[in-house]
């Protein structure tokens, strides 16, 4: 099976591309980015001699269709997408990496004919809008999109955009909802500060989290699998799904890290401000058609984030160009 993931250099692409080598395959890989050091430190450092790696823009269609020609891809794990902070900042440039980048891969399928057979890609709880919004408890898969951000439209037009792919020209595809994604490999976005202070933690370095109040913390490894069990499967129509992880606040959250890693109290903080994005996910709909999966536990996945950020250390792979 030739899958290809877009987008394959950042964090999610990096644990998804792990996953792909450990089943025995090569990926083709397709991104912009010409430094594959998130995959080396979560692979190897000789990951490049294990994958096909395309060097393009997912916003030049005619790049896109021409890598799912050449090396007969039969799946796309789409992930390439600009984060809630550059889309804030070019909101054009935004649209057209995100909603633009998403049709040229759909397109890329429909001009392969039956070649392709699924489409997966990341969508984002972004979507919805604060708690206060919804009924109380966990957002359903269902709920009404209220997207707060540039960065949430653009994911409910590529919701959509499957959907008429699907209604249209009967392309199967699974997008993921994920909101405070956190692991190694987490380094940029709105919702990569809870794993900055990890990485801070373990390196002796003050952190603040920018913000506060609670979220719903998915471990990475878990989004991965999610997406790698979607790639696999073989449900038809255009399927959305919510995956949930741990609702806490992120004042609990920095008390877990100084109870995992105690050399770090006292260095880490936050502020009580709490992100336009619900609380708490419920992924029935998910673990319906690809579970039962259990989540990572939020202790267990601070302590391995810690522990891996550790062992990277030890060993001088530890990059932390985004601490500054």
């Amino acid at each position: 099976m030739s899958t290809l993931v877009t987008g394959a250099f950042g964090c999610i692409g990096a644990w998804v591309v792990r996953g792909l080598l450990g089943d025995g395959e090569r990926p083709v890989l397709f991104d912009l980015g010409d430094d594959p050091w998130r995959m080396r430190m979560l692979i190897a450092p000789d990951v490049a001699s294990r994958v096909t790696i395309v060097r393009g823009d997912i916003a030049d269609r005619d790049a896109v269709t021409r890598v799912v020609q050449e090396h007969g891809i039969r799946r796309i794990i789409h992930l390439a997408a600009w984060q809630v902070p550059l889309c804030r900042q070019d909101p054009s440039r935004g649209a057209l990496i995100n909603v633009v980048g998403t049709a040229n891969v759909f397109e890329a399928a429909r001009a392969g004919g039956s070649q392709v057979e699924r489409i997966v890609y990341a969508s984002s709880a972004a979507v919805f809008g604060p708690p206060d919004l919804y009924p109380p408890g966990p957002v359903k898969d269902e709920a009404p999109p209220r997207p707060a951000t540039h960065y949430g439209v653009y994911k409910v037009a590529n919701e959509e955009t499957a959907r008429v792919y699907w209604d249209e020209h009967k392309i199967p595809s699974m997008g993921f909802r994920p909101l405070s994604v956190y692991g190694p490999g987490r380094d940029f976005g709105l919702t990569a500060d809870p794993t900055l202070a990890m990485k801070a933690a373990v390196l002796g370095r003050s952190f603040k989290i920018r913000w506060g109040g609670r979220t719903d913390l998915v471990f990475t490894e878990d989004v991965a699998r999610a997406l790698l069990a979607a790639a696999r499967s073989r449900h038809d129509g255009a399927r959305v799904y919510n995956l949930h992880g741990a609702s806490a606040a992120i004042a609990d959250l920095v008390r877990l890290i100084d109870a995992a890693w105690p050399s770090a109290k006292g260095l880490l903080s936050h502020v009580e401000e709490p992100i336009p994005f619900p609380e708490a996910l419920d992924d029935a709909r998910y673990q319906k058609d690809l579970g039962p999966a259990a989540a990572t536990p939020l202790e267990a996945g601070v302590r391995r984030t810690l522990e891996e950020f550790a062992r990277l250390a030890k060993e001088g792979r530890l990059d932390a160009r985004e601490l500054g």
